[in-house]
Order: structure tokens, then C-alpha cells, then sequence
């Protein structure tokens, strides 16, 4: 069970890190984040994706299995995975570009930039990449 639990985590996280590593720091910039900012927020990121990668990654699995929509396609379905996902992401992104120094517009700015950018990625991020990224390693969609 243990060893299911890690392999679980490794994945969810790594899936999450990794997608959104580059679109999200060309995000920033275009906001007005410096550089050094920027590279303190995809580091605090990944570091937050250490522990909200695999929360987001159980709550998606309560999510569908609560609502029914775990294997299926349609509005439903995406209605579930993008809430799923903004209610895990943007309360926690905005934490973090306060913690790096950001300013209250630049973290408005960014935090509804995030949540166009999740509106339109999340659901094509949990039924392509992460679903596969998780059958290809084999762990078990548990809740």
C-alpha cells in the first residue's frame, strides 16, 4: 500500500510539474514579474506541487467518482476537472506570488490570468496527460 501511495504521489506530481513549468513562467513575465520573480514562483510552485500535486490529484478522484464523471467525456466532465483544479491552484498560486514579492494587482492580475489559463487546460491536463501519465505507470486512480 505504501509503495502504491508513493508511486501515486511521484506521478501525480511530476504530471503537474512538469506540464505547466514553461506556459505558466511565460504567463508571469507577460504580467509584469521579474525575472528573479519568476523564477522564485516556478521554484515555490514546485516545491507546492510537492504536497498540492497529489492533493489535486485525490480530489479529482472525489470529484469524479462524487459526480460520475471518472472515464467520461462532456461538459459535466470538465465542469468537474476545472473546478476541481482551480479550487486546489489559485488560492494556493495567489500565496505564493505574495510570498515572492509580488504586488496585490500583479497577484490579481496573474491569479485571473491562471484561472483562464486552468479553464482552458485543466481538463485537457487530467483526461491526456495525467490519465496516461498515470496508465503508463501503472498506479491505481483511488480516491
Amino acid at each position: 500500500m505504501l509503495e502504491r501511495e508513493v508511486k501515486g504521489y511521484l506521478v501525480d506530481t511530476s504530471a503537474k510539474v512538469g506540464t505547466y513549468v514553461i506556459p505558466m513562467g511565460l504567463m508571469e513575465a507577460s504580467r509584469g514579474l521579474s525575472l528573479e520573480q519568476i523564477l522564485q514562483s516556478r521554484a515555490s510552485v514546485a516545491l507546492a506541487d510537492v504536497v498540492l500535486g497529489r492533493i489535486y490529484g485525490k480530489a479529482l478522484n472525489y470529484t469524479r467518482k462524487r459526480f460520475g464523471t471518472e472515464g467520461k467525456t462532456g461538459i459535466k466532465s470538465y465542469l468537474v476537472d476545472t473546478a476541481t483544479m482551480l479550487a486546489v491552484y489559485d488560492p494556493a498560486y495567489a500565496l505564493i506570488l505574495d510570498s515572492c514579492g509580488a504586488d496585490c494587482d500583479q497577484i490579481k492580475s496573474a491569479t485571473a490570468f491562471l484561472s483562464v489559463i486552468l479553464a482552458l487546460t485543466a481538463r485537457p491536463f487530467s483526461k491526456y496527460i495525467l490519465d496516461n501519465w498515470r496508465r503508463y505507470w501503472g498506479t491505481e486512480l483511488t480516491v
